[in-house]
């Protein structure tokens, strides 16, 4: 029974381990499982990806623990033994900055939106943080949380080696410190964009209409890659997919309202649609019902 125990245990270590994807010659990546944290997938349920230039590692995004961004760190040691430069954070979720200890400890700059910084300053991040403690128990324990060194309000360009990073606000949408990313033709997206995966629009800072602007904003941009915070590699197909949650969601929110309907009523009547095959609907759908509730409210 003992051995039956362990060799469990042990696969489910191994099906949450972390295997470096090349998405370029010079773009590695952690790919996230698809889930809520739990001790099993260690909090590992995002994307976090390492640039690779001739000054060292740009990591974007830190995963949401500091042994987790250690874990990813010595992942990138093996492609190549450079230091890490700088981290960019795409925005204020614990899965994409929990892990910025383990990177002020290396002496990485950490880069993120200023509202981060604020985030951060004004006691919110700390609450956030004893709240996923006692949501999520045996996850977030060794999570220290710290601010950024870096923060921009508006594109600013970076120039390591010979790669140009540009950092691009687009704020309000996912939240109030969304960042995205663009080294070439590629771009890193955060929450911003995903495919057959449920965007969260709980987040108290969202805001959906300018969300839809801020797709339109990316497709223009026509970019060849697009690298998000969840799941594989995108290309524009995402952008639509993205916008057609989005939009089905606010005008049958919407409707159901003006015909006088109340959020349980419209939660019922949109538990079923035909986003309902994509991962992390049921964690997050009902969820964004009752948040564009509220946020038509404040349109008016």
């Amino acid at each position: 029974m003992l051995k039956v125990v362990l060799i469990l245990m042990l696969s489910a270590f191994l099906s949450f381990g972390m295997d470096l994807i090349r998405v370029t010659d010079s773009i590695y990546m952690a790919k996230g499982h698809y889930g809520l944290p739990s001790k099993e997938n260690r909090g590992f349920m995002s994307n976090s990806y390492g640039v690779l230039t001739r000054e060292g590692w740009i990591v974007i995004d830190t995963l949401s623990t500091p042994e987790l961004a250690k874990e990813f760190m010595e992942a990138l040691r093996k492609i190549k033994e450079v230091p890490v430069i700088y981290v960019i954070i795409t925005h204020y979720h614990m899965d994409h900055w929990f892990g910025i200890s383990a990177y002020k400890e290396v002496g990485a700059k950490v880069i993120a939106h200023k509202n981060l910084r604020e985030f951060y300053e004004d006691g919110s991040a700390d609450m956030v943080l004893e709240a996923v403690r006692k949501a999520f128990p045996g996850v977030f324990e060794n999570v220290r949380l710290s601010p950024p060194d870096i923060v921009v309000d508006s594109p600013v360009k970076l120039r390591v080696g010979r790669k140009v990073i540009e950092i691009i606000p687009m704020t309000p949408a996912h939240t109030n410190t969304d960042l995205v990313v663009r080294i070439g033709d590629v771009l890193f997206v955060g929450d911003l964009v995903s495919y057959k995966r449920i965007p969260f629009l709980g987040d108290r800072n969202v805001a959906t209409r300018r969300w839809l602007e801020v797709l339109d904003r990316i497709k223009k941009m026509r970019p060849r890659v697009l690298l998000g915070g969840h799941g594989d590699p995108m290309d524009l197909k995402a952008v639509d997919w993205t916008k057609e949650y989005i939009t089905y969601l606010r005008e049958k929110v919407r409707k159901m309202k003006e015909e006088g309907l109340f959020v349980d009523e419209i939660k019922e009547a949109l538990k079923d649609t035909p986003f309902k095959d994509s991962y992390m609907y049921q964690e997050f759908h009902m969820r964004n019902v009752y948040s564009i509730f509220n946020e038509l409210d404040m349109e008016l």
